[in-house]
């Protein structure tokens, strides 16, 4: 009988990075076919979703493994609620500080960015590390 082996998983967070900017790319390119302006405004509300998306993920995965268990679990409430106050801190400052903002492009980009980084969460599967 063979033993098995039990294998640390990793998430692949550089690709699934790569996927959420290179879907961002292509939906701020398909809203400058509207507008250069719309197409701005698509950029940064994906960027609105990304940049907060990448502190915590980047907060939440620095440690690894079972002696760390408890590093993880305090970290992962921290980086949720500090993920959640630069989204909203982002959204404050891109409606006070940027005059023209078109508003539908921003706001589509990042609903579209939500369920796309949700939808990614299913497809992209943590790999065995070798």
């Amino acid at each position: 009988m063979a033993s098995q082996q039990s294998r640390i998983t990793y998430v692949p967070l550089a690709r699934w990075l790569a996927i959420e900017f290179t879907g961002l790319i292509i939906i701020s390119l398909l809203w400058s076919l509207h507008s250069v302006l719309a197409g701005y405004s698509a950029f940064i509300g994906g960027l609105i979703f990304i940049v907060p998306n990448a502190w915590f993920v980047h907060r939440v995965y620095r440690y690894q493994g079972a002696r760390h268990a408890r590093l993880m679990v305090g970290n992962l409430f921290r980086a949720e609620s500090t993920k959640i106050a630069l989204t909203a801190v982002s959204f404050a400052a891109v409606f006070t500080l940027m005059e023209p903002v078109y508003v539908p492009a921003l706001l589509f980009t990042f609903a579209v960015m939500v369920v796309a980084g949700g939808a990614l969460r299913w497809l992209i599967r943590p790999q065995p590390r070798r």
